[in-house]
């Protein structure tokens, strides 16, 4: 374009030189993609969060907000921000209510995140419930962990699991994050055979297509998504 109308000024159909000057920016370098952990990996990570053979787990938030992170996909200030009266049960299926109501500073990230999500018989095993009951008086789940305007409740929990414990394994990947945790209950449960709108509710994407949004608006039972959970293994 700039060309063009070099040309255009010069045989004198235009005034000046529109683009005179401007370059076309070249594009940046694409943000890392997250991955999914190995099989190994989640296993190591498994072990030193219930197992804490190396004494680098010496916090009972951080060891409970990464397992949550492991068995249920949820994003990491969805964690980190729940309230005690997010642990809910129904038909004997205990989940956790993702939700933005209570607190003025939680957040969902989209209107499909707003879900509920089955625990895995493996947080049950491991002692969740008696977690829960021990911080009942706070109100908050993790009331140790602060807000921030940049990064919400999440903030902490994120430094430490990206900065400190996945270093100390060894597994310090730029595309390997607390948000990987994500990623692998995506794909593991993707493997597994589970349908992809399920898995959709589980992790809170929004479902697509006429016949889920319209036909199946109501989703899944709980009992479904916890059939589902339950097929990520460690």
């Amino acid at each position: 374009f700039r060309r063009f109308f070099d040309w255009a000024v010069r045989h004198g159909h235009a005034p000046h030189i529109l683009f005179d000057g401007l370059k076309v920016p070249k594009a940046k370098d694409a943000a890392t993609q997250r991955k999914p952990f190995s099989k190994e990996q989640v296993q190591l990570i498994f072990r030193e969060l219930t197992e804490n053979p190396s004494g680098f787990v010496r916090s009972d938030s951080h060891k409970w907000g990464s397992l949550l992170g492991m068995f249920t996909g949820a994003r990491l200030n969805e964690i980190c921000q729940l309230e005690i009266a997010d642990i809910q049960n129904d038909e004997d299926i205990w989940f956790i209510n993702i939700t933005d109501e209570g607190d003025n500073n939680k957040r969902v990230k989209a209107k499909a995140s707003r879900r509920k999500v089955p625990l895995h018989s493996s947080l049950i095993q491991l002692g969740f419930l008696d977690f829960k009951k021990s911080r009942e008086k706070h109100g908050r789940l993790f009331q140790d962990y602060g807000y921030y305007s940049n990064g919400g409740y999440g903030r902490s929990l994120g430094r430490w699991y990206n900065e400190s414990f996945l270093p100390k394994l060894g597994l310090k990947r730029d595309e390997l994050v607390f948000h990987s945790l994500r990623h692998t209950m995506v794909t593991r449960l993707g493997q597994a055979g589970v349908p992809e709108p399920i898995y959709k509710c589980i992790v809170g994407h929004a479902r697509e297509g006429v016949t889920q949004e319209v036909y199946l608006r109501e989703g899944y039972t709980l009992r479904q998504l916890s059939e589902a959970i339950e097929r990520f293994k460690v």
